[in-house]
């Protein structure tokens, strides 16, 4: 269940010349038609969040670009493009699946890392940033979509326009669940409580779209129950804290993370810290997969609050102790009013009853999702 987004994203003016190709249903199914880079218009452009705005600069500090090459076996290089969440200076969480290409891991000298800017011209060979060291969950499993998260240890720190986030813990987490149960309703309107962003595609029906600048939008969390009535499968307890669900606030607006957004953040407001100097803004999920984009599945993000010991025990405890970052401002507060119109089916979701832990898709719900649902990251082939 691969996502893969076969596009430019830079021109020859940046440190990388890239080619634009059809996406691909698969993770191993490679484009055979792969187009030389000298021949890259300068005015194509990537595409990015569905149903967004364009942010404004230091709007969304936190978010970081990776760029990962693989050999692909022709005698040139396969780069997919991912997002990241800027967690320190010198640390930054992306997608399991983002370092991996089949059952090829990428090479620490093969990441490059950028953060702190909007533009994707504003990004360069001379202000990328090297990998020292990165590490995948070691239950991460590729089959069932499980424990799809990593961490980048950076060589050196991130410009100060990147600003961390904090993460969500568990306790945090809790109130984040109720508040999913209390805003979200079926095929109405829903409460406006999540924030994704990202470079990925802006028309689920159109992959040329798109432009150079991020975006993002908001979405509303779906309770568990909901979102696995929505998914079809049963749900094993045990796999609870894996998978959050987030989808549009309205059925008539499509709104979602897409191709090339993997890896990103989903931020939540915590009421309680929003007269703070970050607003209370938390990371609660990574953008994992989904069924297309935009349409009547909610998208699926990694729960952050789950591996708060696993990150802490890689990079130290330190993350979590850090002063309370001063952002410029509350991407919450934007007008998104009409962001999604005429784009998708906004995902109309018919809940059961019970308590939700956020959104989560059990074990058999995971394997049924090979057929139809695809990682959100793409992949640009240079030869």
């Amino acid at each position: 269940m691969c996502k893969l987004l076969f596009r430019l994203l830079f021109s020859l003016s940046i440190w990388f010349s890239f080619l634009a190709v059809p996406f691909a249903a698969a993770e191993d199914e490679l484009p055979s038609g792969q187009l030389n880079a000298s021949n890259v218009m300068l005015s194509s452009v990537t595409p990015k969040i569905i149903g967004g705005i364009d942010s404004s600069a230091n709007e969304i500090p936190w978010q970081a670009y990776l760029n990962m090459t693989f050999p692909n076996g022709n005698g040139g290089q396969s780069t997919f493009v991912c997002g990241g969440v800027v967690i320190s200076q010198d640390v930054v969480l992306t997608a399991a699946h983002c370092l991996r290409n089949g059952s090829d891991t990428v090479t620490t000298q093969n990441i490059k890392v950028w953060a702190g800017g909007v533009s994707l011209f504003s990004f360069s060979s001379f202000n990328a940033i090297d990998v020292s060291e990165f590490v995948i969950h070691p239950s991460y499993n590729s089959a069932r979509f499980a424990n799809d998260i990593a961490i980048l240890k950076l060589a050196t720190s991130l410009p100060s326009t990147a600003i961390p986030i904090k993460m969500t813990d568990s306790a945090t987490q809790n109130r984040v669940d109720n508040a999913f149960d209390l805003g979200w309703v079926a095929n109405s309107e829903r409460e406006p409580n999540l924030l994704v962003s990202g470079w990925g595609a802006t028309d689920p029906n159109n992959t040329s779209s798109g432009s150079t600048r991020l975006r993002q939008t908001v979405l509303s969390g779906v309770p568990d129950i909901a979102c696995d009535a929505q998914w079809g499968s049963n749900m094993s307890p045990l796999d609870y804290p894996i998978f959050l669900c987030a989808g549009s606030v309205s059925p008539t607006l499509g709104r979602d993370s897409c191709f090339g957004d993997s890896g990103g953040p989903l931020v939540w407001q915590d009421p309680q810290a929003s007269s703070d100097s970050d607003f209370g803004l938390r990371l609660v999920g990574l953008v994992s997969f989904g069924n297309g984009c935009a349409g009547i599945l909610p998208g699926v993000y990694t729960e952050v609050a789950n591996y708060q010991s696993w990150i802490e025990q890689e990079v130290g405890a330190a993350v979590n102790t850090q002063p309370t970052s001063i952002f410029a401002s509350n991407p919450f507060t934007r007008d998104y009013s009409n962001a999604g119109e005429g784009l998708g089916s906004g995902g109309n979701v018919t809940p059961n009853s019970g308590d939700g832990d956020g959104g989560y898709i059990g074990g058999g719900g995971m394997l049924g999702l090979l057929v139809v649902g695809y990682w959100r990251r793409r992949i640009i082939s240079i030869v």
